[in-house]
């Protein structure tokens, strides 16, 4: 008995609501999008490449048409291994969704905005973390949402992403 080698399976995850949006789309988009997404950590397809448009920078994340009208995308990005870019670690999914009107793509451009915030925060000592937490100087991010903010809401809530969609 001969066995083929097979290759490791890539680790899979998901911005949380990239779920929302699978439960969101057409039941037969969605099926196409588990099947894509089973392909891609097995690493039998690859999406091309995003770039940068206007505003939306989706650099290094990648696409799949997902129905024969080509109306439906799905966003995700790989991990690759630090030391051996050939070696594909895992597959992230940022959104899936209609491409009518680039939704999709500026849904995945938020989200990848928001997620190099929260890693760049990640990566920061504990202790310049907590400084920041506990600093009570004023950034010039907090003035202007100091300036902006309705009365009797506190800078961190003007900031917050729910307010900024308002």
């Amino acid at each position: 008995m001969t066995t083929t080698p097979t290759r490791p399976l890539a680790g899979f995850s998901a911005h949380p609501e990239a779920l929302d949006d699978l439960l969101s789309v057409p039941q037969h988009v969605r099926m196409l999008a588990l099947s894509y997404l089973g392909r891609l950590v097995r690493a039998e397809v690859r999406g091309p490449l995003l770039e940068e448009q206007g505003e939306r920078d989706l650099r290094g994340a990648r696409k799949l048409y997902l129905d024969d009208a080509l109306d439906y995308r799905l966003v995700y990005v790989e991990r690759r291994a630090p030391h051996n870019p050939r070696h594909l670690q895992g597959i992230h999914l940022v959104a899936v969704g209609e491409r009518r009107g680039v939704a999709v793509y500026e849904t995945a451009a938020r989200r990848l905005r928001q997620a190099a915030g929260q890693e760049v925060r990640r990566g920061m000592p504990a202790r310049f973390q907590a400084a920041l937490a506990s600093s009570t100087r004023t950034s010039p991010a907090q003035s202007a949402a100091s300036a902006h903010a309705p009365a009797g809401v506190s800078p961190a809530v003007a900031l917050s992403p729910a307010a900024r969609q308002r």
